[in-house]
Formats: C-alpha cells, sequence, structure tokens
C-alpha cells in the first residue's frame, strides 16, 4: 500500500517520541529523499534536540545558545533514532502532533538559556528530599528538573535523585536508574519521566515515552501513572509505552 504525505506526517510524529518501527523508520527516510515538504518537517523535528544538546556545553553562554538556536533552524536534519525493544508491553495510546513536540523542546531549551543567564548566581537546592537512587548506563543527554525550579539540567552519573524530579531523556539518549542494588529502572529516548512517590510505595508518572523495570522478588507496593490509567507491578519485569496511537 503507497502511503501519502499526511500519513508520512504521522510517521514523523511517530520518530519524535521514539515510538516509530524500524520498517515504518525505513520507509520515512526512502520517502523523505524524495519528498522536499516531508523532509523539511522531518529535519525541523530533528533540529530541536540537536540544538538543545549544543546548547548544554558548558562552553556555551545563555547568548551563544539563543544564537545557536536561530542559526540552525534552517540546518539539516541528524540521522533518525531507531527505537530497540522486543519486551511485553503496557501500550496507552495517546494523541500527539509535531507541534506540541516542538513546543516542549523549545521549553527545554529556554529552560537552558535562562539557568545560563543565571550564570555566577547560587542555584537553589532541591525542595524535596533525596531518594535512594543512583544514575547508571547514562548515554546521549539526558535532563532532569528539580520539583519547584523551571531550570532543566544535564543528568550525570553523580547526580543525586530528589522526590519530584522530571526526567526527560532526548533523542539517541537513555539512562538507568538504580532503585536499590537489584531494581532497576530504564529510562528510553524521548521519555518524560516523574518521581511523585518514594514513601512507602514508589510511584512514577510516565507522560510519554517508553520504560523497563526490573524489580526484585519480593517488592513493595510499586506503580507506573500515565494519562490513561495507572500500571501496579504485581511481577518483577515489565515494559510501560505511552505512544501516539
Amino acid at each position: 500500500m503507497i502511503m501519502n504525505c499526511q500519513e508520512y506526517k504521522n510517521a514523523i510524529e511517530k520518530y519524535i517520541d521514539g515510538t516509530i518501527g524500524d520498517d515504518l523508520l525505513a520507509e520515512l527516510e526512502s520517502h523523505a529523499e524524495k519528498c522536499e515538504s516531508c523532509r523539511q518537517e522531518l529535519s525541523r523535528c530533528a533540529l530541536v534536540q540537536d540544538v538543545i544538546k549544543e546548547a548544554m556545553s558548558p562552553c556555551t553562554t545563555a547568548e551563544q545558545a539563543g544564537e545557536l538556536f536561530a542559526a540552525r533552524l534552517s540546518a539539516q536534519a541528524s540521522a533518525p533514532a531507531r527505537l530497540p525493544g522486543n519486551e511485553p508491553v503496557f501500550s496507552f495510546g495517546r494523541q500527539a502532533a509535531v507541534a506540541a513536540s516542538i513546543v516542549l523542546a523549545i521549553g527545554l531549551f529556554l529552560g537552558f538559556a535562562l539557568g545560563r543567564a543565571g550564570t555566577g548566581k547560587r542555584v537553589k537546592s532541591p525542595v524535596t528530599a533525596a531518594v535512594p537512587m543512583k544514575v547508571a548506563d547514562l548515554a546521549g543527554t539526558v535532563l532532569v528538573k528539580h520539583k519547584g525550579s523551571d531550570l532543566w539540567h544535564g543528568l550525570t552519573l553523580e547526580s543525586k535523585v530528589y522526590l519530584g524530579d522530571t526526567f526527560h531523556s532526548t533523542t539517541k539518549s537513555a539512562c538507568v536508574l538504580e532503585l536499590d542494588p537489584n531494581s532497576t529502572l530504564e529510562l528510553d529516548q524521548n521519555i518524560m519521566l516523574v518521581l511523585t512517590s518514594h514513601n512507602g510505595t514508589t510511584e512514577f508518572n510516565l507522560e510519554h515515552g517508553q520504560l523497563a523495570a526490573d524489580l526484585q522478588s519480593p517488592h513493595g507496593p510499586f506503580f507506573i501513572s500515565t494519562p490513561h490509567g495507572r500500571v501496579e507491578a504485581l511481577g518483577t519485569e515489565f515494559t510501560v509505552k505511552v505512544t501516539d496511537q
């Protein structure tokens, strides 16, 4: 079946959310080589993530980051990311638009700019308590925002995790949260995840993207909330995905 441009633009939304399959991605890449409109759309969407990563450089000031963002508006898209995964999943549909994803990315960018504009000022400490979790297997650019703050920071292996933290892994990025020595949570690319509870009951709010949990047995109450419902972990290994379907 031959797809039309509108269907390919829907495929671009899947690319942004990190839910596009390998076959569809290959078909999209092939179509984009021949279609100017779809090629530009794909380029714009990939560009914003690219710019954010460059703006994260310690040598980049707020002014330079702004100039970088403007200068790169017409840049070519980077190679699309592939989202691996063959585990059983809880899959939740969520309508999304390319514009919404771009707004999200621009919001992240503005957070960086505001943070860099405040260079020399003391960064406020998180308003919530640290929790006994560790960051591991960090790849690419994963961002974190503390509760009560509008500023995003790059996650590092030494970063402390606080209650209320919001995590966002950019395209081709991922990390693992070690909940304890025998339990892990793997954050895939293009995820938006919030730690909402860690006091006897552990709960995360998954806005979009995919995460995989590997919990020790037995484990305490563990929940993943999504825009379409709440999943309770009754077993030890499971995957939760919020897609644009």
